[in-house]
This record gives C-alpha cells, sequence and structure tokens, in this order.
C-alpha cells in the first residue's frame, strides 16, 4: 500500500501514522526498512488495510447504481471479507467493466490484483472463496466445504497424530478434539453433512492406523476393545478412561465432525437498527429463533409462554442472561 495514500486519507494522526510507517522491522537483531505498505503482524495493519480497501462497493454502485433500470439485470455486487472479495455479476462482459473499475480504484493506493487469484467463471462451474465451493447443482446454489481446505484440515490431523505417536490416547484426544471443533463450527452452516461424515471416516482410519502402530504383536480385536468402545448405538467410539486428582474415574471421548448440527444462517439486514423502534419486530423475532435453538439448557416453549420476559424482573431473558433471574 502507498504510504502517501495512507498518510492522506487515513483519519488518524499523521504525525503518529507516519512514525509507525517508516518505523521499519527488526527481524533477528537486523533493522529493515519499510518503503511501502504495513508491516506484517503489525496491530493496526488489519484496520489500515480494510480502511484502505473501503469504496469499493461505492465505485460499483456509482457504476451499476440501483436507479439504473437495467441493475437488476445487471446483478452486480460485491462480497468482501478483508482482502479477499467477490464481484457478481450477469455476464463476463460486465465482470470486466467491474474489474477494470477495481483495478483503477486499487492503482490509487498503490496496488494490484493478483493475477494466480482473479479469474472470471461461471456461478455452474463455481468458485472457491473463504474455504468454501459455491456453485449451482442443476440451477440450486449449494455452497460446500472447498476440496482445498478439507485436505489442509486433513493434513493438520495427520501431522498433530503423527507428532502424538508416542503419547497417551487421552492426549490425542486433548490435541484433535479443538482442531476437529474447531474446522466444524466454522462450515456449519453450509452443506456440509456429507463432507462431515467422510472426514469423520478419514480420521477414524488415521487413529486405527495409529492404535495398530502401537500395537503391532496384538490381535486386532484386543486392539480394537482396548481404544474403541460402545455407546449406545454407536460402535467404535475413540474414548479413553480419566482418573482424576480425587480419584474420580471419567471418560473422555473424540469429536466427531458430524456431531455438529447443520445450522442455517440467516443473515442480518443491513438496515436493521437495534436502537430504532419500528425493528423492535424484527430484533425480537431474530431473538426468538436464537432461543429456539438453545434447546434443553433455555426451554422454548417456556420462553415463548412467558414472552420472551422475566415474570420476576422483568428483564428480556437472552442466551446471555439465560434463565437466572437478575433480581436474585
Amino acid at each position: 500500500m502507498s504510504h502517501d495514500w495512507l498518510i492522506a486519507n487515513i483519519p488518524m494522526d499523521k504525525v503518529v501514522l507516519r512514525k509507525w510507517l517508516k518505523a521499519g522491522v527488526v527481524l533477528n537483531g537486523e533493522a529493515f526498512p519499510t518503503e511501502a505498505g504495513t508491516p506484517q503482524g503489525g496491530v493496526i495493519s488489519p484496520t489500515l488495510a480494510n480502511m484502505t480497501l473501503d469504496g469499493m462497493e461505492g465505485v460499483l454502485r456509482r457504476r451499476f447504481a440501483p436507479s439504473h433500470p437495467q441493475s437488476k439485470k445487471n446483478k452486480v455486487n460485491l462480497i468482501r471479507y478483508a482482502d479477499d472479495f467477490v464481484i457478481t455479476g450477469a455476464t463476463k462482459e460486465l465482470l470486466l467493466e467491474a474489474k477494470a473499475l477495481i483495478e483503477d480504484f486499487l492503482r490509487q493506493r498503490g496496488l494490484t490484483l493478483s493475477e494466480e487469484k482473479t479469474k472470471i467463471v461461471h456461478i455452474e462451474d463455481g468458485f472457491d472463496f473463504l474455504g468454501w465451493n459455491v456453485r449451482k447443482y442443476d440451477g440450486k446454489l449449494l455452497i460446500k466445504p472447498a476440496k482445498k481446505n478439507v485436505q489442509a484440515f486433513m493434513r493438520h490431523v495427520r501431522s498433530t497424530i503423527r507428532e502424538t505417536r508416542t503419547a497417551t490416547q487421552a492426549k490425542v484426544i486433548a490435541r484433535l478434539n479443538p482442531i476437529i471443533r474447531g474446522w466444524a463450527n466454522y462450515h456449519r452452516n453450509q452443506v456440509a453433512s456429507e463432507t462431515f461424515g467422510k472426514v469423520d471416516h478419514a480420521i477414524w482410519q488415521q487413529l486405527w492406523q495409529w492404535a495398530c502402530r502401537r500395537h503391532p504383536h496384538k490381535p486386532l480385536t484386543w486392539v480394537k476393545d482396548r481404544y474403541f468402545a460402545r455407546e449406545g448405538t454407536r460402535n467404535w467410539v475413540f474414548r479413553s478412561q480419566v482418573i482424576g486428582d480425587n480419584g474420580e474415574t471419567t471418560f473422555v471421548r473424540l469429536v466427531r465432525a458430524s456431531d455438529v448440527t447443520i445450522r442455517r444462517y440467516r443473515k442480518i439486514k443491513a438496515e436493521a437498527n437495534p436502537f430504532d423502534p419500528a425493528w423492535d419486530s424484527y430484533f425480537a423475532e431474530r431473538r426468538s429463533l436464537l432461543m429456539q435453538r438453545q434447546g434443553r439448557r433455555l426451554p422454548p416453549k417456556l420462553w415463548e409462554a412467558q414472552k420472551g420476559i422475566c415474570p420476576v424482573c422483568r428483564e428480556p431473558i437472552t442466551t446471555e442472561s439465560g434463565w437466572n433471574c437478575r433480581a436474585k
């Protein structure tokens, strides 16, 4: 990013900004000057990058204005997350025109589009964005975890299992659970059930090899009984017995990606204002939907019967407050 553009356009103390941009970076005791861009890992680098890229949507809106009679047919929209963005359009010609506008927008800021990552594709061929694959199948839009994202996740899982080759089963579970749970939660709003099942099977194969490698001279049935248990109707549950400090025995088991419930995300309306009384019914509907998802922790039928209000303190019952009365 151009330092001149940043200093001229970023709304902050110019002296502080100039010193911060020109301070340089020290790596392994050696100083490196910064003539352009922002220091990677700097505390305000992400903020400066976002502020630099703000305005893309306005550029497109001015060219393909909503007031234009063909605006709906053009379908030109921008979806941006940090420095990754997608522009939609009805035709390739429109997208080429939009690309030229964005290139000019970035050139003023000392930036250019990545030729390797920039491409124009048909929605029926699909494209990857933020770890998801967006594609239409027979006219129906489905967003699934991207193959590259799944492969990167499985590489992480395999490397973790290799690193814990000599660790106890409980430590392996402790290492893997946050990885699996975090990845599955990221994809839970998309069409991911089939992918979750495949990932669970691939992880099971890795753990089975891990267990057999530890006991090469034991029968397979012994290995299975040692590391995999039966819980209810589920078999082959990778779990371990743990004895606490007070001598209490508990079990820890491996989280499965398919244990994470798929929940469709409902986008918040951009114009919605929680401080405007005109939007009270809209936010009440969203709170109702959120409370209905809480299951046993917050009984939805009771919440609806009380109209979302505590009968004692008369305050709203939310996921943050729970069922604990504030008057106590």
